[in-house]
């Protein structure tokens, strides 16, 4: 088995590692911006350019909001929209309280941008869509603010939309792929629990099929041979060992239906049957007293393997039914093989009795679940069924399976 391929590095990172890396990029950020605030308070015009001397508060208030930004920078996973709320005071900050000063281009210049940008992305793909636009809307109106400050962060402010706008763009991009990554997942694994729910009925369906068949054969050869036992010891013998054959062939098909719950269960599993092992079927029903003639018409051919395994157990189980419930010793199976479709019919002369009906709804007679297992495989290829006794004596099984392919 090959070892499963090493991931990359972004999908290793858990996310108390991303949240590290932040509180490092804010102590970093915060470290850079503080020193840019200091040294804009101690020369605050170093181009001569005209700016007015800083008050004493503003540094306070620009340093606040340095730490305003760093908790925003590291809040931005956990809190999208706190972190958007403290990028949008920020911005106040630097224009309200040192727009007209360096402190403004000392604070303003990176950290708002960059905080801004790492918030609204943050924003973009943790929120829907319309709550992202509005995170959108805050950061580009903190951006606009910068039109209200100095000639500098006036000519800056469009370069900082700019790049409050990209970062929401790829996080709307980002977080889409992910919000469609996780409904295919989700769409996968609800697949994958129907495909298991139905293996799982078609198992059950089969492993009925295989032990009420043989069983019902075992059971008759084991009261006949009972009977025979003291007067016919050779039959009684002959019974014997149909049953330990019949019993040696059901081992080996549930042994080869249980094998797709095993890991080595495709070494284990014998072909599925079809219409070719029909009769070493009516053979094993003969064996259990059970006489039946069978007829084929139309254009013999290969079909389906799906086709053929219903077209099987259909048999089978209604020649079990013969056999357990109808008190006869007679029966008849016809196979037409039509242009569009493979039809089945089994009579027997039993003690069935009443009115015809047209669909096993209208007619459940208490032989388990035999007729319903037969109604479930005809409804999966949306073919014909119906089962109900005969005027006067006897009963008939018929379905018709489609051979088109099923549509949706």
């Amino acid at each position: 088995m090959k070892s499963e391929p090493l991931r990359p590095l972004t999908k290793r990172l858990r996310t108390r590692h991303w949240v590290a890396l932040d509180v490092v990029a804010a102590l970093v950020g915060g470290w850079i911006a503080t020193m840019r605030v200091l040294n804009a308070y101690h020369d605050y015009d170093p181009h001569r350019r005209g700016y007015p001397e800083p008050t004493s508060t503003q540094p306070t208030v620009a340093l606040l909001a340095v730490a305003v930004l760093a908790v925003a920078l590291v809040l931005r996973r956990a809190r999208p929209g706190w972190a958007v709320g403290l990028v949008l005071a920020a911005w106040a900050v630097v224009v309200g309280a040192a727009g007209e000063t360096t402190i403004a281009l000392a604070l303003g210049g990176p950290f708002v941008v960059l905080v801004s940008m790492a918030a609204v992305y943050s924003a973009a793909v943790a929120y829907p869509p319309r709550a992202g636009l509005a995170a959108l809307g805050v950061g580009l109106f903190g951006g606009a603010l910068w039109l209200l400050g100095s000639a500098d962060l006036r000519r800056n402010a469009w370069l900082a939309l700019l790049f409050v706008g990209t970062a929401w763009a790829i996080g709307y991009a980002v977080g889409r792929h992910r919000a469609y990554a996780a409904a295919l997942r989700e769409h996968h694994a609800d697949l994958a629990r129907s495909e298991f729910a139905e293996e799982r009925l078609r198992l059950a369906r089969e492993l009925h099929d295989v032990i009420a068949h043989s069983l019902g054969v075992v059971n008759v050869q084991a009261g006949y041979g009972g009977f025979v036992l003291d007067e016919r010891p050779e039959q009684a013998r002959e019974a014997l060992t149909a049953i330990r054959r019949i019993s040696g062939e059901t081992i080996r098909e549930m042994r080869g239906l249980l094998g797709v719950l095993r890991a080595d269960g495709p070494a284990d599993r014998l072909p599925a049957p079809g219409l070719a092992d029909l009769p070493a079927l009516l053979a094993r029903a003969a064996e259990a007293g059970l006489r039946v003639e069978s007829s084929s018409s139309g254009d013999v051919r290969e079909l389906p393997a799906g086709i053929q395994l219903s077209a099987y157990r259909i048999v089978q189980e209604a020649l079990t039914n013969i056999a357990r419930h109808a008190r006869t010793t007679t029966g008849r199976v016809a196979i037409d093989y039509r242009a569009d479709a493979l039809a089945i019919e089994i009579l027997d002369d039993g003690v069935g009795s009443g009115p015809a009906t047209a669909g096993v709804e209208a007619y459940e007679p208490p032989y388990g679940h035999g007729l319903a297992g037969m109604r479930e495989r005809v409804g999966l290829y949306d073919g014909e069924f119906s089962a109900g006794p005969l005027p006067g004596r006897g009963f008939r099984v018929a379905a018709v399976l489609p051979l088109r392919e099923r549509v949706g």
